[in-house]
């Protein structure tokens, strides 16, 4: 299997730092949408390609074409991206710009990590927000699914900082109830294994027992 260039975005999250980390131990080049000189300083020593992202400025589709240029797939591995200083914030919705540029780049693999179920302290931190913010990832999930792109949308349930267990539990369309939970190593994995199998489609990924390379696999 040939090594893979994959930009991702949140890769300064607990999440997307693990995907980074993960893609580099199999050979693959991780290249890092950030949004601050700080988080490029960071992310570089561990090994990643920072991008940077001016969102001030006006040519933020032409920084996003130089930033996927060489690249096999792009990762949207954030929140919806609409905080104060965010990619969201510059523009309509997070993914459907980073849908566009990878179309315009000729990418055609895509995968974004929704519909987590925020845990009791997010929950408490989103407060009257957290409507919005489950809103927001519904649409995000349906920007993507209409774009002409192989993309899988990853529906894992409440993120956790448990140790992985390099198994889980994959079905095809499902949605996250109350009490499903994932650790966030697991949920990189289950990332890393859609892009290398070329998955498509919308997956539910939650704690299971089955080994993430098997777990996606058709039928």
């Amino acid at each position: 299997m040939s090594a893979m260039r994959v930009v991702v975005l949140g890769v300064t999250t607990g999440l997307g730092g693990r995907l980074a980390s993960s893609l580099l131990a199999g050979g693959d080049t991780t290249v890092g949408l950030v949004l601050r000189h700080g988080d490029a300083e960071r992310v570089r020593a561990a090994g990643i390609e920072p991008f940077l992202l001016d969102t001030d400025g006006s040519d933020l589709d032409g920084q996003l074409t130089r930033a996927f240029r060489g690249a096999d797939a792009v990762v949207l591995a954030a929140g919806t991206g609409t905080g104060p200083g965010s990619l969201g914030a510059a523009v309509s919705s997070p993914a459907a710009q980073l849908c566009a540029a990878a179309e315009g780049c000729g990418i055609h693999r895509f995968v974004m990590v929704s519909a987590h179920l925020p845990g009791a302290a997010d929950r408490a931190a989103l407060g009257d927000q957290l409507d919005a913010y489950l809103a927001e990832k519904r649409a995000a999930e349906q920007v993507v699914r209409e774009r002409e792109l192989d993309w899988c949308v990853l529906r894992p349930g409440m993120l956790t900082d448990d140790p992985p267990l390099g198994t889980v539990r994959a079905r095809p369309d499902g949605v996250p109830a109350v009490g499903d939970e994932l650790s966030r190593g697991d949920c990189a994995e289950a990332v890393r294994t859609v892009l290398a199998q070329k998955i498509t489609g919308v997956w539910l990924a939650t704690t299971g027992s089955t080994p993430i390379e098997q777990a996606f696999a058709p039928g």
